[in-house]
């Protein structure tokens, strides 16, 4: 009677620590995932930054800006726009 009472409790608790030590591994597994993301972020947010610097900056780099994305042209000039084909 002892002994088998002794094994369900060595069952039981032995299932606790391997559900409890799968629950560790999941939450280390989520750690990582999460630094990665925000390693990732802070290095978007570096380069993002810079962008605004150089724009806020670098008048030439802010025109081809304009230009390129914006399609902006000065008074004088003409835009012409060609369909890829």
């Amino acid at each position: 009677m002892l002994v088998a009472a002794s094994l369900i409790l060595v069952f039981f608790f032995g299932s606790i620590l391997m559900q409890t030590k799968r629950e560790l591994r999941q939450f280390h597994d989520r750690e990582l995932r999460l630094q990665a993301k925000l390693k990732q972020a802070k290095e978007e947010f570096i380069q993002k930054e810079a962008y605004l610097d150089q724009l806020l900056e670098d008048p030439e780099f802010l025109e081809r800006v304009a230009r390129d994305r914006l399609g902006y042209t000065r008074p004088d000039e003409i835009l012409f726009r060609f369909t890829p084909e």
